[in-house]
């Protein structure tokens, strides 16, 4: 099974001068944004390469790794390669809600063990619940058996991917201030 590894950077809200609050990265220095980029890149790069790349000891590396980590500026997270799995269908189900609160909707549908996502939207649909099916059989049985039997499901507009041009998985990109 091929996995990924995904680094993940987590703002911290802070107030700005104005108290406004907006989400702004901890305080990081080169060496922090250097060895967030790197593993960006290869998550799976062991230290001593980092160091080496870096111009700094492996303890370092380790040292920093722990701390952005214990202060939730970094998380590195598995994500399994879904085509290597058999999954040759990406879903999009754009749902529509009646006669039920949208949130128990989404709830329920995100307890569809193939589901990826499960998305609150502005308008009508109400939802986007992404998901993934290993054929056209399954699919319709996702469809079909699961996402209809939700109570309050009124409509299902449904997308499948045929190709996917680019899939980002990092959570966000660092902003750096001068």
């Amino acid at each position: 099974m091929a996995l990924y590894i995904r680094i993940g950077i987590r703002f911290h809200e802070r107030r700005s001068s104005k108290g406004v609050p907006g989400n702004v990265p901890a305080s990081l220095d080169d060496i922090d944004r250097a060895l967030i980029e790197h593993l960006r890149s290869d998550g799976r790069m062991p230290n001593k390469r980092l160091a080496k790349h870096l111009s700094i000891s492996e303890a370092t590396v380790a040292n920093r790794i722990r701390r952005l980590q214990e202060e939730s500026v970094l998380r590195v997270l598995l994500r399994r390669d879904l085509y290597s799995k058999g999954f040759d269908l990406q879903c999009f189900a754009e749902v529509s809600v009646a006669g039920r609160a949208v949130e128990r909707v989404a709830s329920d549908l995100a307890g569809i063990e193939g589901a990826t996502s499960v998305n609150l939207l502005l308008g009508t649909p109400e939802i986007m619940l992404v998901f993934n099916a290993v054929d056209r059989e399954d699919l319709l049985a996702v469809l079909e058996n699961e996402i209809a039997a939700v109570e309050g499901v009124a409509r299902v507009e449904l997308h499948t991917a045929i190709d996917i041009r680019k899939y980002k998985t990092g959570y966000a990109r660092l902003v750096y201030e001068s």
